[in-house]
């Protein structure tokens, strides 16, 4: 029987006295390899939306990347309440998450790097600029930005709630969460330490509108940081279509293979 090209097993990390809890994707093959953290949207988890971050740890670490996903605190599986997270709290998370990849003895630590889709690339380009030496090269899926999620706030443009809790489907905002998040400032961080960066984006996102994310992209641009804005025609914000998915699983991979 054929080796498997690569092996698949839960993690759980300790973080602040609770725990994150996560999944590795790593490459059959012995010795270190290119590695990718994945960071979860905004109400998502580790698995996201149509298997989506399942499916591209699996092709990742099949053609030799290895891949690392988790939940978030307060998301998920990991510890937790949703109605308790906060995006400065996340940001925590993906720098803890980010310390402990790097020193597990599979990983390239040279060769390491960073996906966030929706919140998580809003909080992946934060990242990018706490911990700048860690990360070979960015890739954003849909990234919102502060001013697209102040809209879910009773007074958009202040980014203040009318009225607490905010409720967002079956979930309850932290009554700080608007207040915490203006505490970001996603697109002044993708510029402060270039590395290539690839942007994924749907044309048919309405979640996070083609023009949000490509303000990322216009700010790098400026900035003359490398970046590559890669369109799904028609795509919603969670690539819900299987050939939608497919598109973005094969970007993903060709690019990470080609640039970590």
């Amino acid at each position: 029987m054929n080796q498997p090209a690569f092996t698949q097993r839960p993690i759980e990390v300790d973080q602040r006295g609770m725990t994150l809890r996560g999944t590795v994707y790593q490459p059959t093959k012995p010795g270190r390899h290119p590695t990718l953290l994945l960071l979860h949207r905004f109400t998502g988890n580790r698995m996201e939306a149509g298997f989506m971050f399942v499916r591209l740890g699996r092709a990742l670490a099949a053609s030799g990347v290895a891949a690392v996903t988790f939940d978030f605190m307060h998301s998920g599986e990991s510890d937790g309440s949703f109605d308790r997270m906060l995006p400065s709290g996340e940001l925590d998370d993906a720098l803890r998450m980010t310390r402990w990849v790097q020193a597990q003895p599979f990983v390239d630590r040279a060769r390491f790097g960073l996906l966030g889709f929706s919140l998580g690339g809003l909080v992946a380009a934060c990242a990018s600029a706490q911990s700048p030496p860690a990360y070979k090269a960015l890739l954003l899926v849909a990234p919102t930005t502060v001013a697209n999620l102040c809209r879910h706030a009773g007074d958009s443009e202040a980014c203040t709630p009318a009225q607490t809790p905010v409720i967002i489907g079956p979930h309850a905002l932290h009554p700080k969460f608007f207040e915490d998040l203006q505490k970001l400032d996603p697109i002044g961080s993708v510029v402060r330490h270039p590395r290539p960066t690839l942007l994924i984006q749907g044309t048919g996102d309405t979640a996070v509108a083609p023009a949000v994310s490509k303000q990322y992209v216009e700010a790098m641009e400026k900035a003359n940081v490398p970046v590559e804005l890669h369109l799904v025609p028609d795509a919603d914000h969670n690539f819900v279509k299987a050939p939608w998915q497919q598109e973005l699983v094969r970007k993903v991979v060709e690019w990470s293979v080609k640039t970590l």
